[in-house]
């Protein structure tokens, strides 16, 4: 869904149409008025342009937390089965990742 807004919003700033369908989600403008409207089945949601910049925006940010959560998982992981098998503080190695946000 987070790669189709971006040509979702342009749509919208050019007033042209736009669908996309990806299971049951899809995303769509809905003519002259410049809405877009996500659905899910037969629910959807209603965005103005503003809105959906705004959501653009926070959809990159959630992005890349989850590119450094997903890098730091295996030095977490390890961190943790060290730190469960010790009855004492186990130091993280000087190698771990510290980009974790």
């Amino acid at each position: 869904m987070a790669e189709n807004i971006a040509p979702l919003c342009k749509a919208l700033s050019t007033n042209e149409h736009f669908s996309k369908k990806d299971g049951d989600i899809k995303m769509s403008t809905t003519g002259s008025y410049r809405i877009a409207r996500v659905y899910l089945s037969k629910q959807y949601l209603s965005f103005t342009y503003g809105e959906l910049c705004n959501l653009a925006y926070i959809m990159y940010m959630i992005q890349n937390q989850l590119a450094f959560y997903t890098a730091a998982m295996p030095d977490v992981i390890a961190y943790i089965n060290t730190a469960h098998d010790s009855v004492t503080f186990a130091e993280p190695p000087s190698t771990a990742n510290k980009s974790v946000n």
